[in-house]
């Protein structure tokens, strides 16, 4: 057999802010045909992102990859972009903008969009593809080596198990523990013998490649991208398999602001044009999507099912910040700042 391969980091870290990243794209075309006609020089970006989509990121580091992006496509189309970006760490803030008309651009996980759904202060109108099919779902997998004679999950009692969780690490633990429950095998912290977090989905994936760790829990984007690089992974056993679902939302207020139009309709055709080509490349993602009727109900069935659990929200896995919360929890609480 032949040695395996390292599997080099291919997503991007920074692929959780492309919809900020992308909406200067958007308006400095819009601006770009203005200009040309005498017109306006000068626009504003206002983009908020939550926190929660940071998981294992720098934000220093994400503000200062997406002012980058903001000034170099402002020269290159000729106009002066003013352009904020912030990264807030509640709901509450998130809301608080909204009320007060000072963003354009919001990029939050599901949960935290699923918490402002009932307020009808913005409108879900895009998400990012991460699949070479340019598809926004994906599924999480529990998954384990044929040698460790786990068919089932009950089989995994006791053991170790390791978490590549996307984004804020929220969904696919709310997925396990939702699993869980209707194996009725109880909560995650009690059911394995421990749950950690390493930062890359490689070091999830390896140890069980290795017989290292028991099982690891990663979605399979990566998953899938980890087996192109190594066929070998190919032979670790897929125990369970989420419904697919999307994690990400790009949404802008309810009341229209100027160039919204241009500003999504930009973001939707990057992939067509070589220069947006080459940014979503940067950022690893094939392409921004519209969401369709629908997209957010296998999401919403996940949270409407953890918030049915029994006991208190379960322990996250070391390293992964803070545990699970329904849209209806208090998720803005006490949060730690990065």
């Amino acid at each position: 057999m032949k040695p395996l391969r390292a599997l080099p980091l291919r997503l991007c870290r920074f692929t959780p802010v492309l919809g900020i990243a992308l909406g200067g794209v958007a308006i400095g075309v819009a601006l770009a045909q203005q200009n040309a006609s005498g017109g306006i020089r000068h626009a504003q970006l206002r983009g908020v992102a939550s926190s929660k989509v940071f998981n294992n990121v720098n934000r220093n580091d994400a503000r200062a990859a997406i002012k980058v992006c903001f000034d170099e496509l402002a020269r290159q189309r000729g106009y002066v972009l003013d352009s904020t970006v912030d990264i807030v760490d509640s709901v509450t803030e998130i809301r608080a903008r909204l009320q007060s008309n000072s963003v354009e651009l919001i990029m939050m996980g599901v949960i935290d969009y699923l918490e402002l759904e009932s307020s009808r202060l913005m409108v879900p109108v895009m998400t990012d593809a991460r699949t070479s099919q340019g598809s926004a779902f994906y599924s999480y997998v529990l998954v384990v080596n044929p040698s460790s004679g786990a068919t089932s999950i009950a089989n995994l009692r006791g053991r170790n198990l390791l978490v590549a969780s996307r984004g804020s690490g929220e969904t696919g633990m709310a997925w396990l523990e939702v699993l869980l429950g209707q194996e009725n095998l109880g909560r995650a912290a009690p059911f394995f013998a421990s749950i950690k977090a390493p930062a890359k989905a490689q070091g999830c994936i390896l140890p069980v490649f290795f017989g290292t760790v028991d099982a690891c829990l990663v979605d399979e984007v990566n998953l899938n991208l980890a087996k192109e690089m190594n066929p070998q992974l190919g032979q670790l056993r897929v125990l369970a398999r989420s419904r697919p679902m999307i994690e990400s939302v790009i949404a802008v207020p309810a009341e229209p602001h100027p160039h919204q139009k241009e500003l999504i309709d930009g973001m939707l055709s990057l992939h067509q044009d070589p220069r947006g080509r080459q940014l979503l490349m940067v950022f690893k993602t094939d392409r921004i999507v519209r969401l369709q009727p629908g997209d957010l109900d296998p999401a919403r069935e996940l949270w409407r099912d953890y918030s049915r659990l029994r006991g208190s929200p379960p322990r996250r896995p070391a390293g992964s910040g803070p545990a699970p919360m329904t849209p209806g929890d208090q998720a803005d609480r006490d949060k730690k700042r990065y």
